[in-house]
């Protein structure tokens, strides 16, 4: 924040309702370009205290009523980061903070013990409250921010996909059986039957449409159908993440019976690939001249997660000329990361229903990174309005079934 007051209640005057997840991005964004010592941000999770059955609106909003009190009395604002958790940032001295938590907590165990009773025993209450101060714990609580953010995207998929409740959940085996798909089929026939790719258009007034770079990736949609069709992968947390480090190691070990010339293109890594065997035979075998035309995509919330490694990663991957981009940056997230701090020379910008609100608020963010010769990328653009906003915020490339379109390339 610019003025961190402008986060804050004026003499402590209690907020009608709580602010939403987009409001806190762009504070605690604010906060990171004027850094101001004693701000905090506390986090109040019923996710962390109550299984799903016990989160019923009724509580939800005694919890949020008790929480927006209780800020009030430090002159903090609130934030409701998802369905059921509550965020308050507030400038406050260390002293005072462990008495505000303690109250938070109070509060919350009252109000669950009258809702349901019996519950206090049950309850972990390391992990009711937690609190971050910004200035020597901003990542940490930009990881929690973004994590929320996640989840909000992934209820929206959800909403709009429908859900399947046959599905099953994922399994160590179904992991073990896309590997051993790949070692069955060999490089080639694995590449043809699973790999696909989708083009980045630079769209520049006057121009016609040009293609500036390949992004390959393994498609899950076609994995699914021969080798686990009957499987929910929303929700598998951390057996997710093993699955998509196997297919790292595909897609590297893959790379070059895919990408056989020397234009630009990208591939997608957890920042833990790097440090595999894969990555190192990759870069043994990918002639200096194709690497420097190489773009690694790592999501943002994996970044901020692992942070000191990402640190090497990148040190290493800079050092043999490659380059680096930050993906699914959400629209609410947008200028959670300093993106031209960290390295990246590309921003890769979900666009979705409600994006174009959001964006218009994240303008000067935009502008932030476009000054510090990071360019964004609209990508999962279905429409013609995304390359509109995305003109009028000085925004040119863009990816999504629309651009494949747009291009004359079949979509996947």
């Amino acid at each position: 924040m610019s003025d961190t007051r402008a986060a804050t209640n004026p003499a402590g005057a209690a907020q009608a309702k709580p602010k939403d997840l987009r409001a806190l991005v762009q504070d605690m964004g604010q906060w990171r370009h004027a850094p101001e010592g004693g701000v905090n941000l506390i986090i109040i999770s019923a996710t962390a205290a109550l299984p799903e059955t016990k989160r019923t609106p009724e509580l939800i909003d005694q919890i949020g009523e008790g929480v927006v009190t209780i800020a009030a009395k430090h002159r903090g604002t609130v934030y409701q980061v998802s369905n059921v958790d509550f965020a308050i940032m507030v400038k406050i001295n260390e002293a005072i903070l462990v008495g505000m938590v303690r109250d938070l907590k109070v509060d919350m165990l009252r109000t669950i013990e009258r809702n349901f009773p019996g519950s206090f025993g049950t309850i972990d209450q390391s992990r009711l409250v937690l609190s971050y101060d910004l200035v020597n714990n901003y990542r940490s609580a930009a990881d929690r921010v973004a994590k929320y953010a996640e989840i909000a995207q992934r209820q929206v998929a959800e909403a709009d996909g429908g859900g399947d409740k046959q599905l099953r959940p994922l399994t160590t085996a179904d992991i073990k059986n896309v590997m051993r798909a790949y070692e069955k089929f060999g490089t080639d026939k694995f590449v043809k039957a699973f790999v696909r790719s989708q083009d980045i258009m630079l769209n520049m007034p006057g121009k016609s449409p040009e293609s500036v770079m390949t992004e390959y990736f393994i498609s899950m949609d076609l994995l699914r159908k021969p080798l686990f069709v009957d499987v929910e992968m929303r929700g598998s947390g951390r057996l997710f993440n093993e699955f998509t480090l196997v297919l790292d190691q595909i897609l590297l070990s893959a790379f070059n019976h895919m990408h056989t010339t020397e234009a630009r293109c990208s591939i997608n890594l957890n920042v833990e690939s790097v440090f595999t065997e894969a990555f190192e035979a990759f870069i043994e075998a990918t002639p200096p001249s194709k690497l420097a035309q190489v773009v690694f995509e790592f999501r943002q919330s994996n970044i901020v997660e692992n942070f000191d490694e990402f640190q090497v990663a990148r040190g290493l991957i800079k050092s043999k000329g490659a380059h680096i981009a930050v993906d699914q940056i959400f629209p609410q997230t947008v200028g959670l990361v300093d993106l031209d701090c960290i390295g990246a020379g590309i921003a890769k910008i979900h666009w979705r229903n409600g994006a174009e609100e959001i964006l218009k608020e994240r303008e000067r963010a935009i502008k932030y990174l476009i000054d510090c010769n990071v360019l964004p990328v609209l990508i999962r653009v279905d429409s013609e309005r995304a390359l509109e906003i995305g003109a009028q915020m000085g925004i040119n490339m863009f990816q999504g079934f629309h651009i494949d379109k747009m291009l004359g390339k079949p979509s996947h």
